[in-house]
């Protein structure tokens, strides 16, 4: 039994359905079964990390895919898994740790990243550069005034299909020789942002255009048309900063492992041009 946490995240929706593809048998988790889709193969089970009893949550549980929020919560999961006699964690990470950046969000998955290490199971660490669906940001501006703003200097990132990440913790989770091992994990070619727009552009057959704006506009419109807290935008800011010098480093660690070449971001952008379909008339 492999129990995947983080099951509804951007990862989570894809590696249920990869696990059950390759025959193992899935528990799901999910704080709101009626609310979130998961697919119906999987056992879904209804409980909050915060207030549930961990060490009855992962009975019967052979492997555990560990994504949440914190390290300390991360750390009482891993503790709880050992307890229940899970035999493999697999913890999804970011490549800021590799680059030693001190941003919070990396130091809190450095700190997970120990905290399973120490745990006693064995266990396998993935660490992804930045996703391709965090483009999924964009789709409000595209939309509503056929454009994109960046905050200025937005390095050029080297993309990675969710479901890539998910195909490789399936890898993972579901075959021997990964204990021990830690994966960076990145798309194949570094795209600039205005790149980026572009292949949105060929995919959706509109012009959209790409306007790069000062930090505090940009940090104006997070708060004012994503509802961010001021806490969030400057763990956003924080973590660009860091991130600039290396986001568009390309590992091979997908093609590698998985035999193929990384999903492109066109790809992607072709299997998600109806979400940016518009009602902009200009």
């Amino acid at each position: 039994m492999i129990f995947v946490l983080g099951a509804t995240g951007k990862v989570g929706r894809a590696l249920v359905p990869a696990l059950l593809d390759a025959g193992a048998a899935v528990r799901a988790l999910t704080r709101d079964p009626a609310k979130d889709r998961i697919d119906r193969r999987a056992d879904v089970v209804q409980a909050d990390l915060e207030t549930a009893d961990l060490p009855a949550l992962f009975d019967g549980a052979d492997r555990v895919f560990v994504l949440t929020q914190g390290s300390r919560r991360e750390g009482a999961i891993a503790r709880a898994a050992a307890d229940a006699g899970v035999t493999h964690l697999v913890k999804l990470s970011t490549t800021g740790v590799h680059f030693g950046q001190t941003d919070p969000i990396t130091r809190a998955h450095a700190e997970a990243e120990q905290a399973v290490r120490e745990a006693g199971p064995a266990w396998t660490i993935l660490r992804p550069g930045a996703f391709m669906d965090n483009r999924f940001a964009w789709v409000r501006t595209i939309r509503e005034e056929n454009a994109v703003y960046v905050p200025e200097g937005d390095p050029a990132s080297a993309l990675v299909h969710v479901r890539d990440i998910a195909a490789v913790a399936t890898l993972a989770l579901t075959t021997s020789g990964h204990e021990g091992a830690t994966y960076e994990l990145t798309g194949g070619e570094a795209l600039t942002t205005e790149q980026q727009v572009a292949v949105i552009s060929e995919a959706t057959g509109r012009t959209i255009k790409y306007v790069e704006e000062p930090e505090t506009a940009a940090r104006e419109r997070m708060t004012r048309m994503y509802g961010w807290p001021a806490e969030a935008v400057d763990g956003f800011f924080a973590l660009k900063r860091e991130s600039a010098a290396h986001e568009h480093v390309v590992f091979g660690t997908v093609a590698r492992l998985l035999g193929r070449p990384p999903r492109t971001f066109p790809e992607w952008a072709r299997e998600n041009a109806a979400a940016f379909a518009s009602h902009y008339r200009g």
